[in-house]
């Protein structure tokens, strides 16, 4: 929206909690992608071993089936968003809802390892992840948003627990196809989600220009390449280790697929509860950079002790634990950097970015892990994993610690004298970072509340009138 038909906006109090509105469309928005995550997400536990009975299955076309969903979807992400700028948000979402439903009905019916990448291919190319991310931040304020993300990843992170425990039990109760049958269900469940939304007379409307803006600021910063490079690698060694979770887990202690979620539900809840201290630490403290340092070799380690001890019990619990409690805490920890470092009014097409390496992360894990399994067993699959995990460790090590932070935004009614602006904000302790958004008419501001001084901003508004 241009600044000369910016209507006098009703003056907000940035103290003010999130409108009921807000709440409303973030959790159907955030269970939209939750539905979406639990189908991609039940199928994890008890893939390898279902898939297997598929005509023509090998080690590594199993491998494929379960990561070239992620093949897709982290191709088509950005191209979504594009058209989601130009033919709007709901149609978007509403068309890659019924593609994923598509390709879950071809999973379903197929009776070959061919057809069942086929159907994972289809089901990607729903790739919607990125456009609901936009559509929570169109209809929430800025000065909402970020805790609007991060309850949109809450609600994927609870749809990974429920899935991998209800995942064992599903295929005992339907088996594979009926998985995935049901995922088809749950996506047409999520259309009605969608479409119960309705974006108020304030939302903010899409701004092609302003969307490759911000992809453009957002793939040159060097710190969130860093972080979308974390992603891919936390979900390409998921990916690869639950290629060969059920033979380390009937191997170290006979439990097949179906029973998988003994072993998951104690796991899961105690990784929850192990982690929150350091999740709160990380973000109370500001400490993200240590905290990231640690998880890595947390993962390493579990992952260490699943290799040296393959057919123990205590090793395969006591790796796993250590594993999950590592892999919550980074999927909590890891979108929240992203969205404190993203170019300031840039979120959406920050998390955007991390949404595609997340996916393309699940089909480097599935192809690659699928090909190491075929040649060098279980041991290789391991190997390769913790490699990644060292590769991964060399590229954070220098990463900048991330600086408290506050997120402000005001509406002017005018255009301001954009230089004169730049040299008084200049002046002001305390701020980080800013932007004048012309098309939106908002000045956006990224402020240190431990130095901001508001008396010297008072004087700021008084001059410019905002």
């Amino acid at each position: 929206m241009r600044a000369g038909r910016l209507s006098k906006p009703r003056p907000r109090n940035l103290t003010e909690p999130p409108s009921r509105f807000e709440v409303g469309a973030v959790v159907a928005l955030g269970l939209v992608l939750s539905l979406r995550m639990l189908g991609l997400f039940l199928i994890y536990p008890i893939f390898s071993q279902l898939a297997s009975h598929y005509a023509g299955a090998t080690a590594f076309t199993i491998g494929l089936a379960l990561g070239s969903y992620g093949l897709t979807q982290g191709i088509f992400q950005l191209p979504f968003g594009w058209l989601s700028d130009r033919w709007g948000r709901k149609p978007v979402i509403v068309m890659g809802l019924l593609l994923f439903a598509l390709g879950s009905g071809v999973a379903a019916l197929s009776t070959t390892i061919t057809g069942l990448i086929a159907g994972r291919l289809v089901q990607g190319l729903g790739a919607i992840g990125s456009t609901t991310l936009a559509f929570i931040s169109d209809v929430t304020h800025e000065e909402h948003r970020t805790r609007a993300m991060a309850a949109a990843g809450g609600f994927i992170g609870l749809s990974f627990g429920i899935a991998i425990v209800l995942g064992p039990l599903l295929a005992r109760a339907i088996g594979l196809a009926g998985i995935f049958w049901l995922t088809g269900l749950l996506a047409l469940a999520a259309i009605v989600l969608v479409l119960a939304v309705r974006p108020p007379s304030w939302a903010h409307r899409p701004v092609p220009d302003r969307s490759r803006s911000a992809f453009r600021s957002v793939l040159a910063h060097r710190d969130l390449r860093r972080l979308d490079f974390g992603i891919l690698i936390q979900h390409a060694v998921l990916t690869s280790l639950f290629l060969v979770l059920p033979q380390l887990t009937r191997r170290a202690l006979g439990m097949d697929a179906a029973e998988g979620w003994l072993l998951y539900l104690p796991l899961l809840a105690g990784a929850f509860v192990l982690s929150l201290p350091f999740v709160l630490l990380a973000e109370i403290r500001s400490v993200f950079r240590p905290t990231l340092r640690v998880a890595i070799l947390a993962l390493g380690t579990g992952l260490g002790l699943l290799l040296t001890a393959p057919a123990s019990p205590f090793g395969l619990v006591g790796g796993l634990g250590l594993y999950f409690v590592a892999f919550t805490l980074l999927e909590a920890l890891l979108p929240s950097w992203v969205s404190r470092i993203t170019p300031v009014g840039f979120s959406g097409s920050g998390l955007g970015v991390y949404s595609s390496f997340q996916f393309l992360g699940i089909f480097l894990g599935g192809a690659a892990g699928g090909l190491v399994w075929a040649r060098g067993g279980i041991r290789g699959v391991l190997i390769l994993d913790l490699l990644a995990l060292v590769a991964w460790f060399w590229v954070a090590w220098p990463i900048a610690n991330v600086r408290r932070c506050r997120t402000l935004l005001f509406r002017l009614s005018e255009r301001p004298d954009v230089p004169l602006l730049k040299s008084r904000l200049a002046t002001l302790e305390g701020v980080l970072e800013w932007r004048y958004a012309e098309e939106e008419g908002v000045l956006y501001l990224r402020v240190d509340p431990t130095r901001w001084l508001d008396e010297g901003f008072q004087s700021l508004r008084a001059q410019f009138g905002f």
